[in-house]
């Protein structure tokens, strides 16, 4: 670490220049709208001349008098340098004490840090860093978060992510003003050059470290800064006000597209709770759902902002997740071809295609909450109506038993039976059982490993599991529906799927079990009837 201290000219033009040069950044500050005059700020001071010029500047604009408290520093000891490091804190403690501006210190062990998430270390470093300022700003009750990052920087950054690939968020570079967990970060010296900052450190005195790591080429910032940039602006002295202002430009289209892309969100983003589709005012959420045919709809630009925004949503590791991540996503999601497949490419975030349900999922959904095995309902003939709740989707199933042999639902089933049309109902919402022929209590659970049931037609009994497939109800639905058994354990009916060749209903049947499914998000809701406005009607 090399401590820099030059002499100060404060002659009546170099001040006359300062004051014009904050003018000029408070207009910055106003056009951006960084801060409202009377914020308290936090300000991440390294030790450098980027920092500490910054640090002064701000001073300026507000006005600082010794122990006002409007502005605090914080410094961070990342543990990459010991013993630059610790000079490092000496020296930002040491013109805290002088400037009368309150510090905030933290040590932290990046390294180590990095290596127990399996990061890199300079992301594991700048990761500790925000959350030690957003701790200082909560502690001090200070809306805003200075940072001193200036147009070299802007442009290393967006050169860096041009080599690396990327989109138009990407090449947007660093937010002047960028709002997150109820903070404003904002970076008052985006437009000023580097070598612009170091001749008012000069002028005005203002001493500062060097941090020795900056001039090593192990990292690729290093690297695009010493070596690449210096080559590029040789072509085109103005390269970094280039790449600048397609940073801006960018930004502002960007923004935009964001815009449409949070309006679609609303408009077509369910989240998924309990097994289910829910508003989107619901949290927190396991999930959510979005109708594949909305998003085939979209512009393919909405399409991969619309898959951003949803990954964003359920976690922050989504902040990783790269170009190539998100359009195999999409790709996955409009692939014309009916398919059934999940990934978790994301960290913590399942995806999953169910035709065209798509799910975006914190957490596996497939079972009911309390488990495939905790629902034990039964259906007693003692009672010729009544009806269940079904907790794993919120349906409810409803049971008649008509007793008179000559209604309508017994003569239509006989006529079904005389003509050979239709034996057995669909099986969608409703089914209909001899229930003489029945033996009796029924039983209603979820599905159980290897469960099978016989149908009519089939010599011999098929999978449930089977028949899910080939009914194409999703697979996060299908532990959420409840299936129908005899006392023996006889499998009758799977509601949304198919009823057994159990207890057929013909011409001698005297007393009709009727079984109505009301509500389950297996079940389009045009096939659904209810039992209290359609009593007689048989699908």
């Amino acid at each position: 670490m090399d401590m820099t201290a030059p002499g100060r000219h404060a002659d009546n033009d170099s001040e006359y220049a300062w004051r014009q040069w904050t003018e000029k950044l408070r207009d910055t500050v106003e056009r951006h709208r960084l801060w409202n005059d009377g914020d308290r700020i936090v300000i991440a001071v390294s030790g450098g001349p980027d920092s500490m010029l910054l640090l002064h500047a701000i001073a300026a604009l507000t006005g600082h008098r010794p122990g006002s408290g409007q502005i605090i520093i914080a410094h961070v000891h990342h543990g990459f340098r010991p013993q630059e490091s610790d000079e490092e804190a000496r020296f930002v403690e040491r013109e805290a004490e002088r400037l009368g501006i309150r510090v905030a210190m933290k040590r932290v062990d990046a390294p180590g840090w990095a290596a127990e998430h399996k990061m890199n270390a300079q992301a594991a470093a700048r990761q500790l860093r925000y959350d030690f300022l957003k701790e200082v700003a909560a502690r001090e009750q200070a809306p805003i978060i200075a940072l001193a990052h200036h147009a070299d920087d802007q442009a290393e950054t967006v050169l860096m992510r041009l080599l690396r690939g990327t989109g138009s968020t990407g090449l947007s570079g660093m937010a002047w003003k960028r709002e997150a967990d109820g903070f404003s970060f904002v970076r008052p010296l985006l437009g000023v050059r580097k070598a612009e900052l170091l001749e008012w450190c000069r002028l005005r005195g203002i001493a500062y470290v060097t941090d020795s790591s900056n001039a090593k080429t192990d990292y690729l910032r290093n690297r695009v800064r010493l070596d690449v940039m210096p080559q590029l602006e040789q072509e085109n002295p103005g390269l970094v006000a280039s790449l600048c202002r397609t940073a801006d430009v960018l930004r502002e289209e960007n923004d935009w597209i964001e815009e449409q892309a949070r309006q679609l969100f609303q408009c077509v983003v369910k989240t998924v709770k309990d097994g289910e589709d829910v508003p989107m005012e619901s949290s927190p959420p396991d999930g959510v759902v979005l109708d594949r045919r909305a998003l085939l709809q979209a512009h393919v630009a909405l399409q991969r902002r619309l898959i951003k925004l949803i990954l964003n949503y359920l976690t922050r590791e989504a902040e990783q997740a790269d170009f190539d991540t998100v359009e195999a996503l999409r790709n996955a999601a409009i692939r014309e071809q009916p398919s059934t497949w999940k990934t978790d490419a994301v960290p913590g975030v399942e995806f999953r295609r169910e035709y065209d349900r798509l799910l975006w999922l914190r957490q596996p959904i497939g079972q009911a909450k309390n488990g495939p095995d905790m629902l034990d309902l039964t259906i007693d003939r003692t009672y010729e109506s009544g009806c269940l709740p079904i907790p794993s989707n919120g349906s409810t199933l409803h049971w008649v038993i008509e007793c008179d042999s000559g209604s309508s639902i017994t003569q239509e089933a006989a006529h079904q039976a005389a003509s050979g049309r239709r034996r057995v109902p669909s099986g969608q919402a409703e089914a209909l059982f001899d229930a003489e022929q029945l033996c009796w209590p029924l039983r209603v659970r979820y599905r159980r490993d290897g469960d099978r049931m016989r149908i009519l037609g089939l010599n011999g009994s098929k999978k449930v599991q089977d028949m899910f497939v080939d009914a194409k109800i999703a697979p996060s639905l299908r532990g959420t529906v409840p299936i129908v058994a005899d006392a023996n354990g006889q499998i009758l009916w799977v509601p949304g799927v198919r009823r057994s060749d159990a207890a057929l209903v013909g011409p001698s049947t005297d007393r009709v079990l009727r079984l109505e499914l009301e509500g389950g998000a297996h079940i389009p809701a045009q096939q659904q009837r209810s039992c209290s406005t359609q009593p007689n009607r048989m699908m």
